[in-house]
C-alpha cells in the first residue's frame, strides 16, 4: 500500500503521543529514582562514554515529571537540585532511568538560553548548590 503524505503525516502525529509515553514510563522504570549528571566536556556521540567526571548528580523526583500530550513534551518536576563534586561549566547533561540506565543526553544553558536543561548559573564551583530550574524534553 502506498500513502500519501497527509495520510503519512496523520499517522506519525498519531503516534507520537504514545511514544512520548513510552519514553516517560521508562525514566520513571526501575527500582530507584531517576537522575541527571551534569558535564563540562564535550558533549559525546549519544551513549557514549562521557569523558570525564560529572560536574554533580542530581537526583529527579519519583515520578520525575509529566507527559505534556498538547505539546508533545515531557516536562521533569523541577526544582531538582545536587551538591557539586566538580568545578566547572555546565554543557551537557546526560539523564537515567530509575534503573541507573542511560536514557538521553540534553543540551543545558542559563535560565536565559535555549538548553532543554536549564540552570540558575552554569559556572559551577566545588561544594556549591545547583538548581535545575526547567527541563523540558520535546518528543
Amino acid at each position: 500500500m502506498d500513502i500519501s503524505t497527509a495520510h503519512s503525516n496523520a499517522r506519525n502525529a498519531a503516534a507520537r503521543l504514545p511514544a512520548l509515553q513510552a519514553s516517560f514510563d521508562l525514566l520513571d522504570s526501575g527500582p530507584g529514582a531517576p537522575y541527571i549528571e551534569l558535564y563540562g566536556t564535550v558533549r559525546p556521540a549519544p551513549g557514549a562514554a562521557p569523558g570525564g567526571s560529572p560536574l554533580v548528580t542530581c537526583t529527579m523526583s519519583n515520578p520525575p515529571g509529566t507527559v505534556d500530550g498538547a505539546l508533545f513534551r515531557i516536562v521533569l518536576t523541577t526544582p531538582i537540585e545536587g551538591q557539586i563534586a566538580v568545578a566547572g561549566d555546565a554543557v551537557w547533561a546526560r539523564i537515567y532511568d530509575g534503573a541507573g540506565a542511560w536514557w538521553a543526553d540534553a543540551s543545558v544553558s542559563d535560565d536565559a538560553g535555549s538548553g532543554e536543561i536549564k540552570l540558575q548559573v552554569v559556572t559551577l564551583a566545588v561544594g556549591a548548590f545547583v538548581r535545575i530550574t526547567s527541563a523540558t524534553l520535546q518528543g
